[in-house]
């Protein structure tokens, strides 16, 4: 599911004609925004190495859950823009098939805190009388910080995290009211890859897992 989705936004990508620069409704290249949506993260293929024994293997089940965050940017050109990305997304974590980790952890979540640095490209879109839409495509680099889940080892709760680069690419259409004001929809898609999440408090071993998933996000922008 996961990889026919990024399959559709490199298609959305192509099928979007590349156009002249776009003209924005104000002068000034500096915005930011704030976001919220859905998101859907795959299941995480997992190992638990726990203190003494042997490795183990198996899933995490995860269900869907939300992200929010906000944008710092800049326009380099009318349709290039550069933005600072902040962005938390906390997914339930329904169940484990890892032996040495409770079947079904009360309250768990797999949750992470994303800081990235995008690219995008703005292609001329369609206009109405209230606003002006533009499509867009764009690509990040950065971190999955603090990635966390909450587990469950004879009955106590336990939390295994850690950090590791991560990319996304994105797509979707803003659209410019005729004033600075802004909004949008977007899909991106994001891959942290494989994580070393350690225990706390330390001495419970460490789990390795997968990262990687959509989010559907809503957002409001203001050009300054």
């Amino acid at each position: 599911m996961i990889r026919s989705a990024v399959a559709s936004i490199v298609l959305f990508a192509a099928s979007v004609p590349l156009c002249s620069a776009q003209t924005s409704t104000s002068p000034s290249r500096w915005y930011v925004t704030v976001s919220s949506g859905a998101s859907f993260i795959s299941d995480a293929d997992a190992t638990y190495a726990p203190p003494s024994g042997p490795l183990t293997s198996g899933k995490l089940e995860l269900g869907n859950g939300f992200m929010a965050g906000g944008t710092i940017g800049w326009y380099l050109r009318p349709d290039i823009r550069i933005e600072a990305d902040f962005n938390y997304r906390r997914n339930s974590l329904d169940s484990t098939s890892v032996p040495g980790l409770d079947e079904d952890p009360s309250g768990a979540d797999y949750a992470s805190v994303l800081i990235m640095a995008n690219v995008f490209k703005d292609f001329a879109g369609w206009s109405t009388d209230w606003a002006e839409f533009k499509p867009y495509v764009g690509a990040g680099l950065g971190i999955a910080q603090e990635v966390d889940t909450d587990l469950e080892i004879g009955g106590v709760a336990r939390e295994f995290s850690g950090d590791r680069r991560a990319w996304q690419v994105l797509a979707g259409v803003n659209w410019q009211y005729r004033s600075p004001w802004f909004a949008g929809v977007g899909l991106r898609y994001i891959d942290a890859g494989r994580l070393r999440l350690e225990s706390s408090p330390p001495g419970l071993g460490e789990i390795k897992a997968d990262y990687e998933g959509l989010a559907l996000d809503v957002r409001l922008g203001y050009r300054f």
